[in-house]
């Protein structure tokens, strides 16, 4: 009789690249004539976004884009003058190895930013970018499957894994001119402009995957009230519904999308008139789509022979399943102390996080967020002096997530602040309420140890310590059927149906009788 062995080919997901990188950013601007001088720096913010990356057989390479805002007043007037320059930064990176259906997840943060006026006409900003890169591939693994012949015992595991994955980043840009509203008053200039992603519907259909949703964009300017220097702000939402094309997908595939901001410009529009009441704004979103099939298979763990000797070899193997996607909210707040001078005015606030952490905890079924909540306030005084005000405040979080949180799934995700409230008191301080959203993909998979090559020597047959035909054998509670028949060479079966078991574990000690198969 021949040993006949079925194999399979599976996917199993690699760790290609998993790094830090760090860059400085330097940046010195001389004032244009139309802009008065700088007599007090107010604020600065680095926000940097990646702007495209593409992968090779040995290298990576990445766009990434900072935009710099320096707020100063100058000497003849509270108004705040705004300063928004674009730095731009290509790096290149060389893979350890070539890789299959390669993932990448770039993150880029701001770990500080310097601002200073070396004269009334020119600035110079230093700071500092980190970007964490992780990049993942496949890689097809030949498995066992089954085993047939020459006696042999198998003892089987039966996995799901993510059998087939499509992967389509595409961007798009969404444009929208905003009437500001006879309420509103004129622009006078931009000081900042931002957007959140607000996702909704996302479908297979006909072989393509359908994105909806809508991005709430803010903006704060600057106007004349009643003749005096002030701020306006407005929001307002953009739509998108995108057709996604996807290669061989249809009902049997499980498909999302993550949506990402790349950048948001807004500018005023002069009418007829030479009034500005009119927004254009252009906002540019990255769609990182995913499908993913799942397939189930059995994967021989463990062989022997009840006549033959047998030797084999085993591979460990970590294999993933299905993403899930993972959403939670969940609320920071903190308390702003107020400056040198009393507070009377909030014109804007901005929260952002950075230093995020995850933690996967699989005791609890859940996963531990911590990182940092900052807050800018962009305050005046009675007088209308603006201040910057910030606080930074730690927070942590356990956000449960079934028993898909295991200690060899990966999790990616990002945590940003869906809106923010304020309160002024009495003595100048703010109280913040953040209302932070998480979104991002739970990667489950499991760690296995199968059979990579058996080997029966069928010329051979096994020695027993004597001619018998049943043996008395005392097992212990929990142990497994299996390792008492791998150890006198017969089968589960055989010793299931001796002793009328009906699990595969012995739920208590006692006698067995154990039945010696060939």
């Amino acid at each position: 009789m021949e040993l006949k062995v079925n194999r399979e080919m599976i996917p199993v997901t690699e760790s290609i690249l998993d790094e830090l990188q760090e860059q400085s950013v330097e940046l010195d601007y001389v004032l244009p004539d139309y802009h008065p001088d700088i007599f007090r720096i107010i604020g600065c913010s680095c926000t940097p976004t990646i702007c495209s990356y593409s992968i090779g057989a040995e290298r990576m390479t990445y766009e990434m884009e900072a935009e710099i805002r320096v707020l100063y007043c100058g000497a003849e007037s509270n108004q705040v003058q705004c300063i928004c320059r674009k730095w731009n930064v290509s790096k290149t990176i060389d893979l350890p190895r070539s890789c299959e259906n390669p993932i990448v997840h770039i993150q880029p943060k701001t770990d500080y930013v310097n601002c200073r006026a070396v004269n009334p006409r020119r600035l110079e900003v230093r700071g500092a970018i980190s970007v964490k890169i992780k990049l993942t591939g496949e890689r097809k693994q030949e498995v066992i499957c089954d085993i047939f012949g020459l006696h042999t015992q198998l003892r089987k595991c039966t996995v799901s894994y993510a059998a087939q994955k499509r992967h389509v980043t595409k961007n798009i840009v969404l444009n929208e001119e905003m009437e500001l509203g006879s309420a509103k008053p004129d622009i006078l200039q931009i000081v900042r402009c931002d957007a959140r992603v607000q996702p909704g519907e996302q479908s297979i259909l006909a072989g393509k995957l359908i994105v909806k949703g809508e991005v709430a964009v803010r903006v704060l300017y600057t106007c004349e009230s009643d003749g005096a220097p002030g701020m306006e702000a407005i929001q307002f939402p953009i739509p998108y519904s995108q057709i996604v094309d996807m290669e061989q997908i249809d009902d049997s595939f499980h498909g999302m999308a993550q949506i990402q901001v790349v950048h948001c410009n807004c500018k005023p529009v002069t009418a007829k008139d030479g009034t500005l009441h009119t927004l254009q704004c252009e906002t540019e979103l990255r769609l990182i789509c995913t499908a993913v099939q799942s397939a189930t298979t059995q994967l021989v763990t463990d062989a022997f022979s009840t006549l033959h000797p047998c030797a084999y070899t085993t591979i460990p193997l970590q294999i993933d399943q299905e993403p899930i996607p993972v959403q939670s909210a969940f609320v920071c707040k903190t308390t702003v102390p107020g400056g040198d001078s009393k507070v009377e005015y909030v014109y804007d606030l901005q929260c952002r996080v950075k230093n995020i952490n995850t933690t996967l905890q699989p005791q609890s079924g859940s996963i531990r967020i911590s990182g940092m909540l900052c807050c800018n306030l962009l305050a005046g005084d009675a007088d209308g002096m603006p201040m910057m005000l910030e606080k930074e405040e730690a927070f942590e979080v356990y956000t449960v997530s079934a028993d898909a949180v295991a200690e060899a799934a990966r999790f990616h995700g990002d945590v940003r602040p869906a809106d923010c409230t304020y309160h002024l008191s009495a003595d100048g301080s703010v109280s913040v309420t953040a209302n932070l959203q998480l979104d991002g993909q739970l990667f489950p998979s499991a760690q296995h140890t199968c059979l990579s090559q058996l080997e029966i020597d069928e010329s051979k047959k096994l020695i027993r310590d004597g001619d018998y035909a049943l043996k008395l054998y005392y097992g212990v509670e929990q142990e497994a059927i299996w390792d008492i028949a791998k150890r006198y060479s017969t089968s589960v079966q055989a010793i299931m149906e001796e002793n009328d078991l009906t699990e595969e574990r012995l739920t208590e000690p006692g006698m067995l009788l154990i039945p010696i198969v060939c």
